[in-house]
């Protein structure tokens, strides 16, 4: 046990900082409020150091010397205490991780000096600081962000909870990740930080792979050697599931470039075993990087039944029915079944339709009595019925062709048509909420109570204050509790801006066929100016249609309901 003295004035240029001191930054503005406290009564709260050949050294209060300094204060209140090197770091450790404005990653470089003196382990620092040990491993895997992202992190650019996602995926890839952080929109001068919920999809698509999909056996460690079987590796989520908390449906490879090796491997050794297997490309990719033999998704019909559907009728077989391996795209490395015939009556159901119709010429028999001349006329019979149905299926199949170009492009038209009208809609909504008046005039509160009444009221809340606490990875307050909290928070003038958002936010979507558009109608009365006895008359607008139960909402109050009766 250390020993300590009484706190004493010490004289303020006899003391300096530790250089193993885990906290490195100290927000200007707050150390200068500090110092003008200081100041004005003094250090309230003594810092504490030790002695050494150079005078004092700070344990814990170097923010406090600093503004001490700023204040030019000739000496400050200090308690003087007898520490080894590593009792002083571990003093330091805990003092400032009591502190809520201390930064995740030099709280990590602190856990990490420590965990460098002999004696010390995780659970050696989760008695020390009082910190669980899930809290101590996302810190410790700060340190293994790349220099771009440790860069921004410290600068704040992104988040804590963007960091953790990105330090938990190998180096290799975390700048991809970090890439995806950043969106530069339309109406975007600059690009601008995203939710780390998308980082958070991002990864889960690309990086986080399923090792309860994968196609390959698992515990085989010869298909990768250098990695060994994956039952052992400790590059998936299920090897450290303290730090992989959130990863809660089943294990995953966090190794992409092992996964697809392993694939590949995989994938060569069905085709040796296996050289009649039809080779598939689920997804495009340049003539170079195709795989020789393999064909396009689309040039064979899957007629596999779907294993996710055990009530699916039975798959009829055919003539043309073959087995084969998805060679890259989704379900890569899988086998399932093809039928090569483009216009199989068994799988195809216009072409079914089509035969039914329009049969296949057959000669006709021959009669018991039957000259030469007869018998050459049914063969001219039947050669001419045989030309006229191969012309009648070409057309049939040119015809096929252009009506499915037209569908394309009718769909490739109503998407980008859909974009646009979105881009519009979301363009008009934040224009509503930037211009907000001070006060509604009757109409606009109409509008607005309208467009309350009609919000789901299962997701009310949800979007908008998913939208003001979403990134904060330490959150446990319900979203009616952030958005109370948010509205105490806010300056008078701001009030009615967020009144806007709350009511729109669920209308920005485009609406459904048959329902009310209330973004359009609040566009309408907020973006053109209301005449002076706008508050004496009642707007003439069309009466919104209530939103049915086939609403977006109907299940969750079918779900509630049912709760409620048991």
């Amino acid at each position: 046990m250390q020993n300590s003295s009484a706190f004493q004035y010490l004289a303020i240029d006899t003391i300096h900082e530790s250089t193993t001191n885990p906290r490195k930054t100290f927000e200007e503005s707050k150390l200068h409020e500090l110092a003008e406290s200081i100041r004005q009564h003094g250090l309230i709260q003594p810092i504490t150091v030790r002695p050494n050949n150079d005078g004092f050294e700070i344990v814990a209060g170097a923010r406090r010397y600093r503004a001490s300094l700023l204040a030019e204060q000739f000496s400050i209140p200090s308690r003087i205490v007898e520490l080894t090197d590593a009792q002083a770091l571990e003093w330091a450790l805990v003092e400032n991780s009591q502190r809520v404005d201390v930064h995740p990653y030099e709280e990590a470089q602190g856990f990490q000096q420590l965990l460098n003196i002999p004696g010390y382990d995780v659970a050696a620092l989760v008695e020390k600081s009082g910190k669980s040990a899930s809290h101590i491993y996302a810190r410790l895997s700060l340190l293994q962000l790349i220099p771009e992202v440790a860069e921004a992190f410290t600068q704040e650019r992104i988040t804590a909870s963007h960091a953790n996602l990105i330090a938990r995926i190998p180096q290799e890839s975390q700048f991809a990740a970090f890439e995806q952080c950043w969106r530069k929109d339309w109406k975007d001068d600059e690009s601008h930080l995203l939710p780390a919920k998308f980082l958070s999809a991002w990864i889960q698509s690309n990086l986080y792979l399923s090792l309860a999909d994968a196609p390959f056996d698992r515990e085989d460690a010869t298909l990768n050697p250098a990695a060994g079987a994956c039952t052992n590796c400790p590059r998936r989520s299920g090897y450290n599931t303290s730090l992989f908390l959130d990863v809660t449906d089943g294990d995953k490879c966090l190794d992409g470039k092992c996964f697809q090796i392993k694939i590949s491997e995989h994938i060569d050794r069905e085709i040796a075993a296996r050289p009649d297997l039809i080779q598939i490309e689920n997804a495009w990719r340049s003539a170079k990087e195709q795989r020789p033999g393999a064909v396009q998704r689309g040039h064979f019909r899957e007629i596999e039944t779907v294993i996710e559907n055990p009530d699916a009728e039975p798959v009829s077989p055919c003539a043309a029915a073959k087995t084969a391996i998805i060679v890259y795209g989704k379900r890569i490395g899988t086998t399932t079944t093809v039928c090569t015939d483009d216009n199989c009556p068994v799988h195809d159901p216009q072409a079914a339709a089509e035969q039914a119709a329009h049969p296949v010429p057959t000669i006709a028999p021959a009669p018991e009595a039957e000259t030469d001349e007869e018998a050459e006329e049914r063969q001219r019979n039947y050669e001419q019925q045989r030309k006229e149905y191969e012309e009648e299926q070409e057309r049939r199949a040119e015809v096929r062709k252009q009506e499915e170009e037209q569908r394309e492009q009718e769909y490739e038209a109503e998407r980008a048509r859909k974009e646009e009208l979105q881009k519009a809609r979301t363009a008009a909504f934040e224009r509503i909420v930037q211009n907000a008046p001070a006060t509604f005039t009757a109409a606009q509160l109409r509008v607005l109570l309208r467009a309350l009444v009609n919000l789901d009221p299962y997701t009310l809340t949800d979007d908008l204050a998913e939208q003001i606490a979403g990134e904060d990875e330490n959150e446990q307050r319900t979203a009616e509790e952030v958005l109370l909290s948010a509205i105490d928070s806010l300056q008078d003038d701001k009030l009615t801006g967020f009144a806007l958002r709350l009511a729109l936010t669920g209308h920005i979507d485009i609406p459904r066929e048959g329902e009310f558009d209330f973004l359009a109608e609040a566009e309408a009365v907020f973006a053109s100016p209301q005449p002076k006895n706008a508050a004496s008359k009642k707007p003439k607008v069309k009466t919104p249609t209530p939103i049915k139960a086939a609403s977006k909402s109907a299940p969750k109050k079918a779900a509630a309901k049912k709760k409620t009766a048991a």
